[in-house]
């Protein structure tokens, strides 16, 4: 498989994910807002879900099953269903 093929297989895979660079992260696949706080962001991704937590967190846009945040992010957490 080339790297183009493999890429465009990785987006297309509903599942959780997540961008982070310097103090934005993109979430990927989002169905569901669970927690929105200062310090934390929870969100269900269909059977799992991602947790970021940290300082000043900010959701700054919400759309099309895609969130982007910014703060001083600490720490990222995949959790829920392995099936």
């Amino acid at each position: 498989m080339f790297i183009k093929d493999e890429l465009i297989y990785d987006f297309s895979i509903n599942m959780p994910r997540i961008l982070v660079g310097g103090k934005t992260a993109i979430l990927d696949n989002v169905k569901k807002i669970v927690l929105i706080s200062n310090n934390n962001v929870v969100v269900s991704c269909g059977r799992k879900y991602i947790s970021v937590t940290g300082r000043d967190l900010i959701v700054r846009q919400l759309a099309e099953e895609r969130m982007l945040i910014s703060g001083n992010i600490d720490n990222i957490e995949f959790y829920g269903s392995g099936e």
